[in-house]
């Protein structure tokens, strides 16, 4: 365990009740927002209370991988993922958690410890390809079948020219929306962004790629008409064999939820059947690449 969450497991230096002594909890964080931080190998997860006296916090290990895909993860807790539910003597504020040195003030009154139950990690990520053509309008499938779906696939039809060069790029019918009039270079029904051939010269886009450095674009043979991938007059063929890496950006939303959890401290126990702990939007967001196999 890092060095970051370290004030959970020295806690007990700043215990300050009497045996004996009677503490009133509440146990309440319904109305308490999630908020959480993280190292390179754990992300710890804390709520604090109406009253600002007592907080719930659960560190887990693991990385960033944990919030790049949609999945389910159960995790067992144990002595590594655990919760940690405290009565603090003051306000606590969200400055307490996450420090490299543990604070000495407000001070711990009451402490439970839970390493028994399971947390459920439900992570849903949001992919976006940037390439103008709005999630909710794409096809739902895989058009060129390279294993990634169009709704984040930069290259929708796989012919190595980005699908936001083969949109309405010049807004020709005045609307501003460049889906609402897509290039069709051959006229053949089909727009460029989903047509392999899009000059209808009977070769592929993909393979009008003369320097083979996998962007059919720079492949001019006559200046007037522009790229070869769309100078029917142009049919010279190259055997191209590779995609182009795809980028795109992604934001993921979590939600976790623990069953059978046992908080103990060393007068008491108590079970929770279920605790929601809450949902974080955008826990994690930025950008992935991946080139697709041929």
């Amino acid at each position: 365990m890092q060095k970051l969450f370290s004030f959970i497991i020295l806690s007990t230096l700043f215990l300050g009740c009497n045996d004996g002594e009677i503490i009133d909890t509440s146990f309440d964080f319904d109305n308490a927002a999630i908020q959480f931080c993280n190292g390179s190998d754990s992300f710890l997860f804390y709520k604090i209370n109406e009253a600002n006296t007592e907080a719930i916090s659960l560190l887990i290990q693991g990385d960033s991988d944990l919030f790049i895909a949609s999945d389910t993860t159960s995790i067992a807790l144990n002595a590594n993922n655990f919760v940690n539910y405290r009565v603090f003597n003051s306000e606590v504020t969200s400055s307490y958690f996450c420090t490299e040195v543990p604070p000495t003030s407000p001070q711990v009154i009451s402490e439970f410890i839970g390493n028994s139950g399971t947390l459920t990690l439900l992570t849903i990520a949001k992919y976006d390809d940037d390439d103008g053509v709005p999630f909710e309008k794409e096809f739902v499938g895989d058009t060129d079948m390279d294993g990634i779906p169009d709704y984040f696939d930069f290259d929708d039809d796989g012919d190595n020219v980005p699908t936001r060069l083969e949109l309405d790029t010049e807004n020709t019918d005045g609307d501003n929306d460049p889906l609402t009039n897509p290039k069709d270079t051959d006229h053949d029904g089909i727009a460029d962004y989903l047509d392999d051939d899009d000059d209808g010269d009977g070769v592929l886009t993909i393979n009008e790629d003369a320097n083979r450095n996998l962007n059919p674009t720079d492949d001019i043979t006559d200046s007037t008409v522009g790229p070869n991938y769309l100078n029917p007059e142009v049919v010279e063929k190259f055997s191209i064999e590779a995609y182009r890496e795809h980028v795109f950006d992604f934001t993921t939303d979590a939600i976790l939820k623990i069953n059978n959890l046992i908080l103990v401290n060393e007068n008491e126990q108590r079970i929770y059947e279920t605790l929601n702990f809450g949902t974080i939007d955008g826990i994690l967001s930025g950008e992935l690449s991946t080139t697709p196999g041929f």
